[in-house]
């Protein structure tokens, strides 16, 4: 693997990987302007992909990242996808819309991007709690019903983004109560909740269906909207937990360009030279909490079929 560092931006993770973009395709979550997930288009973008699908809530939202990538390279099919994570009736639309393209014949590359976080007690459509209904439901869904697209790819790949606010999931809660219909919520443990599901489901992924190179990837703190429903108790609340860490990942501000960086990295190095199932920050394999287990992705797993109603892969 390159020599990748945490300010790498994602235009330098391309260049170092423009055979492992070239020609093929790509589907990217949460693709708003002003987001690692739009960052990380237009810097595939330049590297002559054969297809980029945007999957996003509000499509008029990212039009102009599509505009963006249509001016790098006009020769790049680019679809647009409506996509709510948080209502799985939108998730299984957006799916059928991919499946049926004939110009998406296979997906190389799903990078699972799309988020909340830290936001108040809600619930989707379907009564789950919002962020792990969104960050992960919505993602175990969507990446399950595109499936036999994925395993038509010659090297078929998943990334989930997660986060160092793994560190802050409550175990028994994600398992027992992942609602939070018998728990006291908290904004924090909520999203830790979220993003401890995202690395335990690359981790289940990887084991099950060993032809998909399944990882996630810890971006690193981003100024992006993702902050937008942050109060100076929830700033309070997150340093004091941080600080409460034997371990954290570095905390320092990337750009939007080195934000991406990590997410690529794990989209485009050669399976060969890391573990499936992986779990990266700054560039670099890296190691998550010990709460990250096999037995408790299996759990997780098992969970998250029954809320779906359907065996992961299946129509």
């Amino acid at each position: 693997m390159p020599s990748f560092r945490a300010e790498t931006t994602g235009d330098e993770v391309v260049s170092a990987f423009r055979d492992r973009v070239k020609g093929r395709i790509f589907v990217v979550t949460g693709p708003s302007p002003k987001g690692i997930g739009a960052a990380g288009l237009l810097a595939l973008a330049k590297a002559q992909p054969k297809a980029l699908v945007l999957a996003g809530r509000t499509p008029s939202a990212f039009a102009s990242v599509a505009q963006q990538i249509t001016s790098i390279d006009a020769s790049i099919y680019v679809l647009s996808v409506t996509l709510d994570l948080s209502s799985l009736a939108s998730v299984r639309s957006a799916a059928q819309q991919i499946v049926q393209d004939a110009n998406i014949p296979h997906i190389d590359v799903l990078i699972n991007n799309a988020g909340v976080m830290a936001c108040p007690l809600e619930r989707t459509v379907d009564g789950l709690e919002m962020q792990f209904g969104t960050n992960h439901i919505g993602h175990f869904l969507f990446t399950s019903l595109l499936m036999p697209k994925l395993l038509k790819a010659s090297e078929p790949r998943v990334v989930n983004v997660t986060s160092s606010g793994h560190r802050f999931a409550n175990v028994p809660v994600l398992l027992d109560d992942p609602n939070w219909e018998k728990t006291p919520y908290n904004i924090w443990v909520g999203y830790g909740q979220s993003k401890l599901a995202n690395i335990l489901f690359s981790k289940e992924l990887a084991r099950r269906f060993p032809a998909v190179k399944a990882y996630s990837a810890h971006p690193g703190s981003v100024g992006t909207d993702l902050g937008r429903h942050l109060t100076q108790e929830a700033l309070t609340d997150v340093y004091q937990r941080m600080a409460a860490e034997p371990y954290f990942e570095n905390a320092e501000m990337k750009t939007l360009e080195a934000g991406c960086s990590t997410t690529l990295v794990a989209a485009l190095t050669p399976a060969s030279e890391m573990e499936n199932g992986a779990y990266f920050a700054d560039c670099q394999v890296a190691v998550p909490k010990d709460t990250a287990t096999n037995a408790t992705a299996t759990k997780l797993w098992e969970l998250s079929e029954n809320i779906i109603e359907q065996p992961f892969g299946s129509a």
